[in-house]
């Protein structure tokens, strides 16, 4: 015991290890507001949590009965708001004719629009409506709870009898069907109180935070493993009676605890910013009422599958930690420690991206170390996996491999700081033969190297990096149906006037409308006449308009040439007619 909290105190009683974990805290912190916060046409956290609000209290009927009535009001709303646009720009025979087929819409509705006497709780109808679809959508998920469970036992009895699951060699696909349906038989009577998801899933399954875990365990590993063996202090303390076996668990069972502490910080951290911002819901409420963990087998609650899911990941980070001790002891240097402690993570997770979850291979994909910080793949789903033609839950795959891993790894640790030489490495002065020299520097880059290097700011500015990247790449645009269609038509045409861009214009026009495909020509030979500048000034311009900047575009149109006016024209009227035809 004596030698466990002398662990502790390394790690716990200097003030280096509770600053780097509250720089790390802050820094997930800072990811967590730089991944949520609200984007062009997206919903903000504070919509989310009025709504939650409005919902409180309500049955799983009356929420119901708001969030579908919210979304027609919207659906409505918006659907108007585009008639009366397009009304603005030149009435036609089609927009009355949308106006007729949908009557009833236009007497509930459009006094409603008119006086905007409708309440929001984003900053305009587009918004609101992605929001209240969205709402719309997990509460019709949860609330078919019932029809779920029934459609698996139904399932289950018409596929039993399907000649192809019965002449199966295996008989893999006949056991995963019925004991699918063993498993789901008892959950008949789970109640469902719905309450927005985005709060809860969000904090509990960020996939940032893990990489802010696996920094931590390299730091552990740094403070228990790695300094001593590079100081020399560790072959001293292996010298002293119990200084290897019980030294070796001592630390193991410090990085352990610690371990805890930081995985308690961090979603903490998360919990507490996705509570203030976007709301939790009620944490007595059965986790079948969230909509991404409704198939969770376990009957229980928020709350309990909240401490499930922390000494779940505290165990699979535990695994993780284990191959880092492992990997920072063995390493004759630092560097080649920490990319040993690196490799094996990321190729177990090109082993896992690399195998197909209906494969006969999937024990593979699920038995590795990256799959075991998946905890709401593990708790949250249920899923059976192929063992030689028998289906084999997966929580008992993933505990498995937990167990033989983190054995494999433990012994492995214990059994080089009791018997390896462990010596520092020697200090490299020699290179190519000659005696290495110091090298001139100046003060910046002494300084540069020191916050850069040595105090690692170099790798947060790499992480920050990667995530903007991650960020670009996953973006979504919210470009206007109109400008899609406009830049298609601009780009198609834009370059050299030739006659294969008069025919396509021409076809284009007929194929939509004859009288535009008559005038779209007159305006194009016009154009050609005159000289093509204007309609290619104007190709170029729209390819640069910001996304959803639909009065810039309206804009750019009215400041067109007057010689493609025809062209422009008839334009529009073509996007009018994609659109409501």
């Amino acid at each position: 015991m004596s030698l466990f909290l002398a662990e502790l105190r390394k790690v716990w009683g200097n003030r280096l290890f509770p600053l780097l974990l509250a720089v790390l805290a802050a820094a997930n912190l800072l990811l967590l507001w730089m991944g949520t916060r609200p984007t062009t046409g997206q919903p903000p956290a504070a919509a989310y949590r009025a709504v939650g609000a409005q919902l409180d209290g309500l049955t799983m009927e009356e929420k119901g009965a708001y969030l579908h009535g919210k979304y027609t009001e919207i659906e409505s709303l918006v659907k108007i708001g585009g008639f009366y646009r397009d009304m603005a720009y030149a009435g036609s025979s089609y927009l009355q004719a949308y106006r007729d087929e949908n009557a009833a819409m236009f007497d509930a509705y459009e006094q409603e629009y008119k006086d905007k006497s409708y309440t929001l709780f984003t900053d305009d109808l587009n918004t609101e409506y992605r929001l209240f679809n969205q709402l719309q959508n997990e509460y019709d998920t949860v609330a078919a709870y019932t029809d779920f469970l029934d459609g698996v036992q139904t399932k289950a009895t018409q596929l039993a009898g399907i000649s192809i699951f019965q002449n199966d060699k295996t008989g893999y696909d006949l056991k995963n069907i019925e004991q699918t349906a063993e498993v789901y038989a008892g959950l008949g009577a789970t109640e469902i109180d719905y309450y927005p998801q985005k709060g809860l899933y969000t904090a509990i399954s960020y996939a940032f935070t893990d990489l802010i875990l696996l920094a931590s365990m390299l730091l552990l590993a740094l403070i228990l493993v790695r300094q001593e063996r590079d100081s020399g202090l560790l072959s001293l303390v292996r010298s002293l009676p119990g200084g290897r076996l019980k030294t070796a668990l001592a630390k193991l069972a410090a990085f352990a605890a610690s371990l805890l502490v930081v995985l308690t910080v961090l979603y903490g951290v998360n919990l507490a910013y996705y509570s203030a911002s976007f709301g939790l819901g009620s944490l007595n409420r059965t986790i079948q009422s969230v909509p991404a963990l409704m198939r969770c087998t376990m009957q229980i609650t928020v709350g309990q599958y909240l401490l499930r899911f922390l000494l779940a990941k505290w165990a699979g980070a535990f695994v993780m930690g284990l191959w880092v001790m492992l990997a920072a002891l063995v390493a004759k240097r630092a560097a080649a420690g920490w990319i040993g402690a690196l490799a094996l993570p990321l190729a177990m997770y090109g082993v896992r991206a690399a195998i197909p979850a209906t494969s006969h291979l999937n024990v593979v994909k699920y038995a590795n170390l990256v799959s075991l910080l998946q905890t709401n793949e593990l708790l949250g789903n249920y899923r059976n996996l192929f063992w030689f033609g028998t289906p084999i839950g997966l929580p008992l795959v993933e505990w498995t491999a937990a167990v033989c891993y983190g054995a494999l790894f433990a012994a492995a640790f214990c059994t080089v700081f009791a018997r390896a030489q462990l010596l520092p490495a020697a200090k490299r002065g020699l290179v190519l033969g000659l005696t290495r020299r110091t090298k001139a520097t100046s003060i910046i880059k002494e300084e540069g190297r020191k916050l850069f290097v040595l105090n690692g700011a170099a790798v947060f500015l790499a992480a920050f990096l990667a995530f903007g990247v991650y960020q670009g790449v996953t973006s979504e645009s919210y470009i206007d149906a109109d400008e899609i269609y406009y830049a298609y038509y601009m780009k198609h045409i834009s370059g050299p006037w030739t006659a294969e861009s008069r025919d396509w214009l021409t076809a284009l026009g007929r194929g939509v409308c004859p009288d535009a495909g008559r005038t779209a020509a007159r305006g194009a030979r016009r154009a050609e006449q005159r000289g093509n500048a204007g309609l290619r000034r104007t190709a170029a311009e729209v390819q640069y308009l910001p996304a959803g900047r639909a009065k810039q575009y309206q804009l750019l149109l009215k400041g067109a040439p007057r010689r493609v006016a025809g062209v422009r024209e008839r334009l529009q009227k073509v996007v009018r007619l994609q659109r409501y035809r």
